[in-house]
């Protein structure tokens, strides 16, 4: 490995403690150390398996329940959690386990996906060392970056019914739940155009509207997620300007999303005969967007 990617693997991983330790001033069980440690070791578990079967894509499979075990933990060393740790505990289980099981319906018994393939083809006898800092160990700091928000808001939340500022919340949760109506329910539309066998390209339902609504839906998820914890500005339960630093959650949610995975299927959707005229009259991800 060469120095440059040390040096990019060494930042990554003391600015993803920053982020678990509040700026390594919170060491310990009160900080988010616990669901830190649970990613590392669960996608270093991941990555193990992942090498004796020799399919590295198993990662994918494992990538929502990483979000769900973490919020669990979380959930279990807060010490008062409120009704709304809870309810983002509840969601992002409804939306891991959904996930990973898709995902391992859907990929079990199948050859390893050929992006992973074309890396262990391009990596060759380094395929272990370089696969367990670039697919395993960047997927366990991005999955928890991400979840850093949640987990916070899970363990510093002082939510009460009998607050003002409730109602944000309301609003940011509502937020949350239209983006997993759309995950859930464009991705079960595309199921079903699938299973029939047309071979033709989905352009109706949520179809109609944004040409990736489970990407948008995701990324509605974060944001709303992230906009819950509002309230921690006015409780003082942590430093806002922790809290704000925190923004990077569904950002880097987004910024994967818009920038990597999109990409990657519109390249592979380019091949049905009506994408050019599709893409004229539906956005790519964001259905308010002006074609």
């Amino acid at each position: 490995m060469d120095k440059r990617r040390i040096v990019i693997y060494t930042i990554l991983f003391f600015a993803t403690l920053a982020i678990a330790t509040q700026g390594f001033t919170n060491i310990g069980l009160d900080g988010l150390l616990v669901p830190l440690i649970f990613t590392f070791v669960y996608f270093t578990t991941i990555f193990i398996i992942a090498t004796i079967i020799k399919n590295n894509s198993i990662v994918d499979i494992g990538w929502g329940m990483g979000f769900v075990v973490g919020s669990w933990l979380t959930l279990l060393v807060t010490e008062d959690p409120t009704i709304l740790s809870y309810a983002i505990v509840g969601l992002i289980t409804v939306w891991g386990l959904r996930l990973s099981l898709r995902l391992l319906k859907r990929n079990y018994g199948k050859p390893e996906d050929f992006r992973y393939a074309q890396w262990r083809k391009e990596w060759g006898d380094k395929v272990v060392i370089i696969a367990f800092f670039r697919v395993f160990m960047v997927q366990g700091i991005i999955n928890f970056v991400v979840g850093s928000a949640s987990y916070s808001v899970i363990k510093y939340n002082e939510f009460s019914f009998n607050s003002g500022h409730q109602y944000f919340v309301y609003a940011a949760l509502l937020i949350a739940l239209i983006g997993l109506f759309f995950e859930v329910v464009g991705d079960e539309q595309l199921r079903q155009h699938i299973s029939k066998g047309s071979g033709k390209l989905l352009q109706t339902g949520l179809w109609s509207v944004t040409r990736h609504p489970n990407y948008f839906g995701e990324i509605l998820i974060w944001v709303g997620l992230y906009a819950s914890g509002i309230t921690l500005f006015f409780t003082g339960s942590v430093n806002p300007w922790y809290y704000i630093a925190l923004i990077i959650s569904p950002i880097l949610m987004s910024t994967v999303l818009i920038k990597v995975s999109t990409p990657l299927l519109e390249k592979n959707m380019e091949k049905y005969d009506s994408w050019e005229e599709y893409t004229k009259k539906v956005p790519m991800l964001f259905p308010w967007a002006k074609k």
